[in-house]
């Protein structure tokens, strides 16, 4: 007997308006749709607040796990309308290659005549994807002229203001003026900056006296600790040019994930005034003087994450990532000595942690090695293969394999051990990211390095090993 269709519908939305095709009606219509084919439907993705110009179909929080490791439970995807599905062109070829290399899956429109099986089919839905393409380019150019234009204004363009500014409401805008609370706090840090206290000195005294930092402020505070005030966030509020009242904006850094901010200029390239200023030109000055001569300098830094097993080295204390910090002190003759350590990011001291501190070598790239090896060295590795019933029945695969498409873990003749033997750390600590692999660290005093090993960790590294 054969057996029925099995349909997954994918629901998609960016922002749910009057005058958009509502999350319910495009499940009714595409359950509809796939009922009067005989279909059975086995799921439903359903991403809402999701850009389909910004994200595509396999990096959506439900749609990408079904594309990834459910792909054997359906045959067909069917969506409301092709721009519920993809809005550029490049993005549906990539799903239509896709679906060929999953058992020939298809991708059906439950309101739209086309068939993305067949080649007329393909260049239909090019076609109206080039137009889906063209109307949300249209739409961002009007955002980002409206964004252009907002920015070169004196009003305040949205989102938490500024440390040591508040917003208020004129002429149905908002504008920004000085929050007499914060700009004591930020005119305080800077005086004592300029007095030769250290950044971190100053970050414990606002803690122990219980002052609101940014994150108590806007109210985004997610760490369950009150007052906690981190060096590197007020290090950027008293750089920011935003002190002397100056319009600013984000700017990329060429090569970094950070940003800066810079003056916004007019059109005849003079700075736009927000505000009154919180500190007076001399005062900001003499301040960003002080901060750069307390800033040692910056080494060549390499393209290649220097944390050894980034993302997989956990802080035993709170959970975050640990990583490589390198201090550099000055002798006497002017040459400096460098120091490296792993540690948590949360400062010494701080009540979000306790501050573990790690040598990079001995402490934790030749334990944690060691450690991987006697776990999992001897475990075989394989990687992921598609297999369709048709290629199934081809190889002669058994009956309860050739009825289904499945996935089938294909060994690659080396175990964890061997391969890891060629490999470097960096790489190494690929492996162990996509396998799920994390270990947290604890001094030897407080019990060692703990590895947390999930139970499917070769499944999930085999997605990735082609």
């Amino acid at each position: 007997m054969t057996r029925p269709v099995r349909a997954l519908i994918a629901v998609r939305l960016t922002v749910r308006t009057d005058s958009t095709t509502s999350p319910d009606r495009q499940l009714e219509g595409c359950r509809s749709f796939s009922v009067s084919r005989g279909w059975d439907v086995v799921g439903v993705a359903k991403d809402l607040s999701v850009s389909a110009t910004a994200v595509p179909p396999w990096q959506r929080p439900e749609l990408s796990r079904w594309l990834d490791d459910r792909a054997p439970e359906f045959d067909v995807i069917v969506f409301w309308r092709l721009d519920r599905f993809v809005r550029r062109v490049g993005d549906l070829h990539k799903m239509i290659e896709w679906a060929e290399r999953h058992g020939g899956k298809g991708l059906v429109s439950a309101t739209e005549p086309f068939d993305l099986t067949s080649s007329a089919g393909q260049r239909t839905a090019t076609m109206i994807a080039t137009f889906a393409q063209m109307e949300a380019n249209t739409a961002a150019e009007r955002v980002a002229s409206s964004r252009a234009h907002l920015l070169t204004s004196t009003r305040w363009g949205g989102g938490s203001p500024p440390f040591g500014y508040r917003t208020y409401a004129k002429d149905g805008s908002r504008y920004l003026e000085i929050n007499p609370k914060t700009a004591a706090i930020v005119r305080e840090a800077a005086r004592r900056v300029i007095d030769g206290e250290p950044v971190n000195a100053i970050c414990r005294d606002f803690e122990d006296r219980g002052l609101p930092a940014p994150a108590d402020t806007y109210h985004r505070n997610k760490s369950g600790k009150d007052f906690l005030w981190y060096p590197r966030t007020l290090k950027g509020i008293l750089m920011s040019p935003t002190l002397l009242g100056w319009k600013t904006r984000s700017e990329d850094v060429p090569g970094k994930k950070y940003k800066n901010r810079v003056l916004v200029h007019d059109q005849e390239g003079r700075p736009i005034r927000a505000a009154e200023a919180v500190l007076d030109q001399e005062v900001f000055d003499r301040l960003q003087d002080t901060l750069a001569r307390s800033s040692s300098p910056v080494a060549q830094r390499s393209e290649t994450p220097r944390t050894p097993l980034l993302h997989v080295i956990k802080c035993g204390g709170c959970g975050k990532n640990l990583q490589l910090h390198t201090s550099r002190k000055q002798r006497k003759d002017g040459t400096y000595r460098v120091t490296e350590k792993v540690r948590c990011l949360s400062r010494v001291g701080s009540p979000a942690c306790p501050g573990y501190v790690f040598l990079p070598g001995e402490e934790i790239v030749n334990p944690v090695l060691h450690m991987l090896v006697q776990a999992v060295g001897d475990e075989p590795v394989t990687r992921r293969v598609y297999a369709d019933r048709a290629r199934a029945r081809d190889e002669s695969r058994p009956s309860q394999d050739a009825d289904v498409d499945h996935w089938r873990f294909e060994p690659l003749g080396t175990t964890f051990a061997e391969r890891w033997q060629s490999m470097g750390v960096a790489e190494i600590g690929e492996d162990l990211v996509h396998a799920g692999i994390t270990v947290r660290c604890h001094p030897r005093d407080r019990g060692g390095h703990v590895l947390d090993i999930p139970e499917d960790f070769r499944e999930r590294l085999a997605k990735f090993l082609r």
